[in-house]
């Protein structure tokens, strides 16, 4: 079957073509964001591979398969498929260096750690922000990055742990309360 031939029969809601979808292109896809995220970040977890690969094949049967009509003359699925992986890990890879935080960082590095809310008082604002600054110096940089990661910018566990460099059931001690230090409880 040819590309052209795949994508109509996706359109079109063949089942078999959704099984040679994945037979004929899975592991280029997989490639393609190997290399990517190696060439990027020079790490090439094999969860984030997973997780970029099944977002864009996944990203594939929510619409429909309708964006594969956009492909046209040569229907090259596979270059289109290549860009595709390699657009997402790229992608991937910003978030991952936006997010990142250095343990060497000082008390100087704290920022303003909460975003503000409009509707409220910029007196009370500055007495959380300040609050928050204080608890955060009483930590120390591994358990300050845990608790920016987990609570300020919403990360999961695991993604805490490969960010971190800690393992995951060290993750849940760091966010419990504990006399002295940033209380927090899961």
């Amino acid at each position: 079957m040819g590309d052209r031939t795949l994508i109509d029969a996706l359109r079109k809601g063949i089942d078999t073509a959704w099984t040679e979808l994945v037979d004929r292109y899975l592991k280029l896809v997989c490639h393609v964001v190997r290399r990517t995220l190696a060439t990027y970040c020079r790490l090439a977890v094999d969860q984030d591979v997973e997780d970029i690969t099944n977002d864009l094949f996944q990203s594939l049967v929510s619409d429909g398969y309708r964006v594969l009509g956009t492909i046209g003359p040569p229907y090259d699925l596979k270059a289109w498929l290549a860009i595709s992986a390699k657009r997402r890990a790229i992608d991937f890879s910003r978030r991952r260096r936006a997010g990142a935080i250095s343990l060497d960082e000082g008390e100087d590095s704290l920022g303003a750690v909460l975003p503000a809310r409009p509707e409220a008082d910029p007196r009370q604002g500055a007495e959380i922000q300040a609050a928050v600054h204080e608890a955060l110096r009483g930590l120390n940089a591994k358990e300050r990055m845990v608790v920016q990661l987990f609570y300020l910018q919403g990360k999961k566990y695991r993604e805490i742990s490969r960010i971190a460099g800690i393992k995951v059931n060290s993750i849940s001690p760091t966010l419990t309360l504990r006399p002295g230090r940033l209380s927090a409880s899961r």
